[in-house]
């Protein structure tokens, strides 16, 4: 607790005060690691985290619209990167995380024998993949299969989701044979999911798990206090127990 001893400070003298309320919008990438990490902030800081989770698209839109919100949190750099861009949060304030893979995933023990991409136009093999358009790892998807040219062939077989946690809960459920998802989703479902490995030079590169403190926050020094636990000792360690890479 030594990395804000001002804010602490702050807290103690306020103790009785409410807590305030941080709204934070963030790819369904992180949502496994925010809602832990929330649990064990508002015990320290003076906050009540409020989360509203979907694609990193969808939620930089709602963000847009709503002009309030404290915090963005997408599953990939290149959001943030696009949700900078648009003035919608402090680049200043920039934080990274932890690090994702593209990654064709199957069922354990790979019933259908997928043994790469191309086996996704199987007839008998059911695949999906998130919206490209408004989810990270469905661009990083969309890529993957660009650079095994593969995309065009396979864009109107492939089922699509809303975000990052549907795509991996449509693999986990079985309602489909494979997905084009995070390598961090064989942890999140342990025994029920497995990675088919693909030549290293077909992947899109890694994504950075990264989050700002927006233009309209009201608490930018609490949110930036959120950010900071989140990467420092307490917050990389529960970034790995979830399965998330925390060095490059």
């Amino acid at each position: 607790m030594r990395w804000l001893p001002g804010l602490l400070l702050w807290a103690s003298a306020t103790s009785a005060s409410p807590p305030v309320e941080l709204l934070v919008f963030a790819g369904a990438a992180s949502k496994p690691v925010l809602d832990e990490a929330a649990a064990q902030v508002q015990l320290k800081l003076p906050i009540r985290l409020l989360f509203s989770y979907g694609g990193s698209g969808a939620v930089l839109t709602q963000l847009e619209l709503a002009r309030r919100g404290d915090l963005y949190i997408p599953g990939s750099h290149d959001w943030l990167d696009r949700a900078a861009a648009r003035g919608v949060v402090d680049p200043a304030t920039r934080v990274d995380f932890a690090y994702l893979r593209p990654a064709l995933l199957v069922r354990a023990q790979n019933p259908k024998g997928i043994g790469g991409l191309a086996d996704l136009a199987r007839a008998d093999v059911r695949a999906a993949i998130a919206d490209p358009r408004t989810v990270c790892v469905g661009e990083y998807g969309e890529r993957l299969l660009q650079r095994a040219g593969l995309w065009a062939a396979l864009m109107p077989r492939l089922a699509r989701a809303h975000s990052c946690e549907a795509v991996a809960n449509l693999l986990a459920t079985g309602t489909v044979d494979a997905v084009l998802g995070w390598d961090v989703f064989v942890a999140w479902f342990p025994g029920e999911v497995q990675e088919v490995p693909l030549p290293a030079a077909w992947s899109p590169g890694q994504a950075t798990v990264a989050g700002a403190v927006t233009v309209f926050s009201r608490h930018p020094q609490l949110a930036q206090a959120f950010l900071r636990w989140l990467a420092g000792p307490q917050g990389k360690a529960l970034w790995r127990r979830h399965g998330y890479q925390t060095p490059p």
